[in-house]
């Protein structure tokens, strides 16, 4: 880790839990000696957003989301572990030196040098009189010349080794080039060699929500395939993670507490530039889950605009299944013509906003679609497609408003409708099947996974259980990956003489399986229990556990004997069992 483990403890210690997330969590209200609630990370009525102030831990009992207070901003800023640490410093003014950057942070620095190196290029040539055919699609299609400058547009000449050759004469490594995608390693040339990603196309490029320029799209200008060009995914960009627009747009979502959904570059380009800044664009032609949990951090509305063309009308409907859960509002609006930059240059922002504010729920949109695409269907299969979109309708309350609803629309009765609604959902429940196999007791693998996992919830919820576990079991019975890693750095930090807690736990498992075992592990709770009986029962549970396998594993070996001399293995046996009969003993005594 760069930054100094002292540096982390002190930003830990002068940084409260609760005071910083209040900063994200305005319903957030003591209760008892916790804080509860609205999640942030889902969408719910009813608070299970906990804070705890005295373990300085958060968690919410609705989506099993939890952590330390770096965590909590790491997942609300979208920050990885360092950053969230630094984030938080400078909140509570405590300066971050890191001893040295290691070689991933040393890279992914040079690789968005180079990036801002080729933006700063593209957009220094489309200004230049040799691209000013270029400027002029540019400002034909409605650009302005101050958005072109804020939104850092450029062009990349119809040249295979432009940007090349002024690479190298940086002496940038072309090869560092190829792993940020702007530059691909020729196959046909003798020698090897590179040539441009990027030739003869109008260059957008796409920002982090930092600022930082990670990718490109581009247009083509000329005739050729594809229209527009994205830099494929590298360990800088996921596409599904990005939204286009939002670097520029956040502010302003945050303060609108509403964010609107367009689906290119240009369409987010103009809305900015007519005053409607809190648009943006994902890299794609469906939202995606990732997508939705970045803007539910910053707004609780998302308003879906697409045009009037079937592609988009089926990008939307992908898109309604990912925001249910979420914490936040989904609306749909449609053009009714036109994409959303040209609508808002020729009837302006007020029109624009007009249909914005005009928008539909997403069962209602779904509706709505159905009985526009219907046509001359028969009835009763229109009415079948509406029940195939009331049947993932969440609350009762709500599916029966829509069968009501229905009925009015198709002029049909409503206990009927109703009545034929049930045996619909009838039809698509299948009996399930119950084999000797599932009713079996668990695997004998999963036993041992779940044991370690509760020895693990006891440690860290109870440090005081560590000195003890760590002298009874050992990192290496541990066949489990995840529980092995975590209990060997727990071990690890013991060792050191250093604090074992769930808390501090997150520090070095900001992300991946561990991490989502903290977070099950900080769902636990121990306080109706005595917690060292708990730990006593799961040190028995295994031994007892580890004793029957081997128990069986002789008294095979005895039965495949072909020999006659089994006594060595009986004696082992006898030995086992006796030892197994004494932990059943205590155990017994203990009860």
């Amino acid at each position: 880790m760069s930054i100094p483990r002292e540096t982390i403890e002190q930003i830990r210690d002068r940084s409260r839990i609760e005071e910083i997330v209040k900063n994200y969590v305005p319903t957030l209200q003591k209760r008892g000696r916790n804080y509860l609630g609205l999640c942030p990370f889902h969408k719910e009525k009813t608070p299970s957003f906990t804070v705890s102030p005295e373990k300085q831990i958060f968690y919410c009992f609705g989506c099993h989301t939890g952590g330390n207070v770096f965590s909590f901003i790491s997942k609300m800023e979208r920050l990885n572990f360092p950053e969230s640490v630094r984030f938080l410093g400078n909140l509570v003014g405590i300066q971050v030196h890191e001893d040295r950057k290691d070689e991933g942070t040393e890279k992914r620095e040079y690789l968005l040098k180079i990036n801002r190196y080729a933006m700063n290029l593209y957009h220094k040539c489309l200004k230049s009189d040799e691209s000013r055919g270029a400027m002029e699609y540019a400002l034909g299609r409605g650009l302005s010349a101050e958005s072109i400058d804020e939104f850092k547009l450029g062009f990349a000449p119809d040249a295979w080794d432009f940007l090349i050759r002024h690479l190298q004469n940086k002496k940038v490594s072309l090869a560092t080039a190829s792993d940020a995608a702007l530059v691909i390693p020729s196959k046909n040339r003798e020698g090897g060699g590179y040539y441009d990603r990027f030739r003869g196309r109008l260059m957008f490029p796409i920002f982090n929500i930092a600022g930082d320029v990670i990718a490109f799209g581009g247009r083509i200008l000329g005739s050729g395939e594809p229209k527009y060009l994205n830099s494929p995914e590298y360990e800088l960009f996921s596409k599904s993670s990005v939204l286009y627009g939002l670097h520029a747009a956040r502010e302003h979502i945050i303060d609108m507490q509403r964010a609107i959904i367009v689906e290119g570059y240009l369409d987010v380009i103009g809305c900015h530039q007519n005053g409607i800044r809190n648009v943006v664009a994902p890299l794609g032609t469906a939202l995606t889950e990732q997508q939705v949990n970045v803007l539910s951090r910053y707004c609780r509305e998302i308003i879906l605009l697409f045009d009037a063309d079937s592609a988009g009308i089926k990008a939307s409907l992908r898109s309604l299944d990912i925001v249910d859960t979420k914490n936040v509002d989904v609306r749909v609006a449609m053009l009714p013509d036109g994409d959303p930059f040209e609508y808002i240059t020729q009837k302006g922002a007020r029109e624009f906003m007009s249909v914005v504010d005009s928008s539909i729920g997403p069962v209602d949109f779904k509706i709505k679609r159905v009985l526009a695409e219907s046509g001359n269907i028969d009835p009763l299969k229109v009415l079948f497609l509406l029940f195939d979109v009331i049947k993932d309708v969440r609350y009762e309350t709500e599916r029966t408003r829509y069968l009501k609803k229905v009925s009015s629309l198709l002029n049909m009765d409503e206990h009927s409708v109703s009545s034929d609604y049930e045996k619909f959902v009838r039809g698509l429940r299948e009996p399930k099947h119950y084999s000797a196999e599932t009713e079996k007791a668990p695997e004998k693998e999963g036993f041992l996974v779940r044991s370690y996992r509760e020895l693990l919830a006891i440690i860290l919820l109870y440090p005081e259980m560590t000195e003890q576990a760590v002298i009874d079991f050992s990192a290496d019975e541990i066949t489990d990956p995840v529980t092995k890693n975590v209990f060997t750095m727990i071990t690890s930090l013991y060792s050191e003489g250093k604090a074992v807690s769930v808390d501090i736990m997150f520090d070095y498992f900001p992300t991946g399986d561990e991490n989502s075992l903290l977070e099950t592990i900080l769902a636990k709770n121990f306080e109706s229990i005595n917690y060292k009986d708990a730990y006593t029962e799961i040190y028995i549970n295994i031994k007892l556990f580890n004793i029957n396998i081997k128990i069986e594993r002789y008294v095979e070996l005895i039965r495949n004997s072909r020999d006659n001399d089994t006594r060595e293995y009986l004696t082992e046996v006898e030995v086992l069992r006796r030892d197994k009969e004494k932990l059943l003993s205590y155990m017994h005594q203990k009860h």
